[in-house]
């Protein structure tokens, strides 16, 4: 079992209304001039809204459960889309056969040293046509923030989930030397009599930086075309919500 498996139900709902980047890809997925590639794709949040308006996609996760619940939402619009379970940063794609490569919100993150994120990198170079496309979206760090997080537990969200009511809370300790952040979510399940169960999940982030991400990319042989701040393309400042990367292979 994955150490995501357990939590994959919790994950699918906690992004479920996330909506805000989905006009985003679908612009780019037009542009693609190819067949769409999502590394890291969950339980197919951004896959299925791209297989809805008619792309070929395949989506990348390393949790079986993940990808089922993916299958779920698919079959559910009789929707196809090709799904592998596999490693990011070594699973075997086909070369050279999509337009657009793409790893949605913060999941490069989860890479935390150099080499699962060139290893990961070169799995997209490889995948992608010599005028393909890939985009990385990223949480922009901002240090007066990053300094408040003392592993203090804050309520993150509530909902209801399979009958139940889900209290989810969340303790953040970063660490500004490593560039990481060691997060843990507590999920509290109460059922119709009130007795709660706990599930707990530990792991870490690792944010990036502007002049990183740019060189990490020149280093697996892409060429950046742009930096952007926000999924309406403003340009990437002091204070952008996001920092997200458009490269394509190097020649």
């Amino acid at each position: 079992m994955n150490i995501y498996d357990p939590f994959a139900r919790y994950y699918d709902a906690d992004f479920r209304d996330h909506i805000e980047d989905l006009p985003f890809y679908r612009e780019l997925s037009h542009r693609a001039g190819g067949p769409i590639l999502e590394l890291m794709c969950g339980t197919g949040r951004v896959l299925k809204p791209l297989a809805e308006a008619g792309h070929q996609i395949t989506g990348v996760d390393i949790s079986p459960a993940m990808l089922a619940i993916a299958r779920d939402h698919l079959a559910e619009s009789g929707l196809s889309a090709t799904l592998i379970e596999g490693d990011v940063r070594s699973v075997a794609l086909p070369a050279q056969s999509f337009g657009m490569a793409f790893i949605a919100i913060n999941s490069f993150m989860h890479m935390e040293t150099v080499r699962d994120q060139l290893a990961t990198l070169e799995t997209a170079r490889r995948a992608l046509i010599r005028r393909g496309t890939l985009v990385i979206d990223l949480f922009n760090p901002d240090p007066t923030e990053i300094v408040r997080e003392d592993n203090r537990i804050v309520l993150d969200r509530s909902y209801d989930l399979d009958g139940r009511r889900v209290q989810k809370f969340v303790a953040i300790d970063s660490d500004a030397a490593a560039q990481k952040s060691y997060v843990t979510f507590f999920y509290d399940e109460s059922d119709a009599e009130g007795r709660v169960s706990r599930r707990t999940m530990h792991f870490t982030m690792r944010w990036y930086y502007r002049y990183e991400i740019e060189h990490l990319l020149a280093r697996a042989g892409f060429t950046v075309r742009a930096i952007y701040g926000s999924y309406d393309l403003d340009e990437y400042i002091t204070g952008s919500p996001r920092l997200i990367a458009v490269a394509a292979p190097g020649k």
